[in-house]
């Protein structure tokens, strides 16, 4: 790995990355195969959105990494600023850098630049999330459980006094103040909570919570981990990350169906995920160059955590995600797959209007081939909605898929296949097809330009 060196150019070009769906669209492969393009010279990835997902990177000399808080350049020496519109969680940082020096990186800190504004998640904002996931029993609403939403509603709802900021980080004595706030004020919270208000397969996790809450031990260790981190990061705003040279590549979190307010709700996160926000802060901050918006959507639907999907099969599951890193787990829940469900995606697009979408990476396209050569695409619902009904619960349990086959010939090579793949999407969606994943690396990635292989 060679770290990239940065011009005194500025940006003459950014691509911004926007998930059409509710996450687990395959971010990570898309940003690393531009993150590699011969033709684009990347020299930055921005960040915006939230700590936790896990944007996974497979490489064509078998290197892997699930990155969070790093871009998914990072492998190519590409460095990461993570802008304002980030919230970052000092203990990620910890886990992530020491993930990335076993990788064989040595200083993974002096690949990453942090904007002094950024919100910081902390561990007493994961044990809220947490057990408020915990409290809605039968009911949930979904959740990554690393506390980057309720950092979000902690700041909309309680203000400076409460927040602690990327900049602080290098304070003990302003780190030690906000800690202890927001852990007096999660004790006072939860001080009442008892065991019944949760389903009994919860109560161990719940009892764990909330043991760590009022653990003044748990408190220091909390600081002390804090202030450690503080001492290795490098701050940059976003005028100065604009003065580098050449491309950069926005890596944004969650998806445009978990958006705060426009997202299928309740199953939402905190962070607002439309494209306009991200095409925003890059001119508020007087960037003039080329922005290229490029939205990622899997080749068919998933689901990871409550919320609807209404072409989930069982059985396509399993034919779409054998031996899945995505387990079920208690703050998600398991992971579900389906039919193309353009209904869907036709919704997300309605969401980003305001911004000219310039195409589609449509990723996981080799399992919908091994899936006997059949793409299933809901094209519409049988039944329509009822006047005043709720949205959310219709697509929960009344929307019935129309579903449409598409045999995928035997013996196409690269382009007939992206042809192919490009002429199903123009009958149902007028956003062109700009990349096609058929597989986990940057060669994997497929468009008119780079002809390879034939499928058998």
């Amino acid at each position: 790995m060679v770290l990239k060196t940065q011009g005194g150019v500025k940006l003459d070009k950014v691509y911004v990355i926007t998930d059409f769906g509710p996450g687990d669209g395959g971010k990570g492969g898309i940003v690393y195969a531009l993150s590699c393009a011969q033709d684009d010279e990347v020299n930055l990835i921005i960040k915006r959105g939230g700590a936790q997902g896990s944007h996974g990177v497979r490489t064509s000399y078998k290197e892997s990494f699930n990155f969070s808080q790093w871009g998914c350049g990072t492998l190519e020496g590409i460095p990461t600023f993570c802008s304002e519109q980030m919230i970052i969680s000092p203990v990620g940082l910890h886990k992530e850098s020491e993930a990335l020096k076993r990788l064989g990186i040595a200083d993974p800190f002096m690949l990453i630049k942090i904007d002094p504004n950024c919100i910081c998640a902390t561990p007493f904002h994961k044990i809220s999330s947490q057990l408020e996931e915990l409290l809605l029993g039968e009911n949930p609403r979904g959740t990554i459980g690393t506390g980057v939403g309720r950092a979000c509603r902690m700041f909309n709802e309680q203000g400076e006094q409460m927040t602690l900021r990327a900049s602080e980080l290098q304070d003990s004595a302003i780190i030690k103040r906000k800690l202890q706030r927001q852990c007096e004020y999660y004790r006072a919270k939860y001080q009442n909570v008892s065991e019944d208000l949760f389903l009994p397969e919860d109560v161990e996790l719940a009892g764990e919570n909330l043991s760590l809450l009022m653990d003044d031990g748990y408190l220091q260790y909390c600081l002390e981990l804090f202030v450690m981190i503080g001492k290795k990061l490098s701050f940059m705003d976003l005028h100065e990350a604009l003065a580098q040279s050449g491309t950069a590549i926005v890596e944004c979190s969650h998806g445009v169906l978990t958006d705060a307010n426009v997202g299928l709700k309740p199953h939402v996160s905190a962070i607002r995920t439309l494209p306009k926000f991200t095409n925003e802060m890059l001119r508020s901050a007087g960037y003039s160059g080329r922005i290229i918006n490029f939205a990622v959507h899997r080749a068919y639907e998933i689901r990871h955590g409550a919320g609807p999907i209404p072409t989930y099969d069982a059985k396509f599951t399993e034919a779409m995600l054998p031996g899945s890193h995505k387990d079920t787990n208690r703050w998600q829940g398991m992971v579900r797959a389906g039919a193309l469900d353009l209904n869907l995606f036709n919704y997300a697009l309605e969401c980003c209007k305001e911004t000219p979408m310039d195409g589609l990476c449509l990723t996981w396209f080799d399992q919908i081939i091994k899936n006997s050569h059949i793409w299933p695409i809901c094209v519409a619902y049988k039944n329509s909605t009822s006047a005043n009904e709720d949205y959310v619960d219709y697509l929960k349990t009344k929307a019935e898929p129309e579903i449409k086959n598409h045999l995928i010939e035997d013996g196409l090579n690269d382009a007939d296949l992206f042809a192919f793949v490009a002429d199903v999407l123009q009958k149902y969606t007028n956003l062109p097809l700009m990349m096609l994943s058929i597989g986990p690396t940057e060669l994997d990635k497929i468009s008119s330009k780079n002809i390879r292989r034939i499928w058998p």
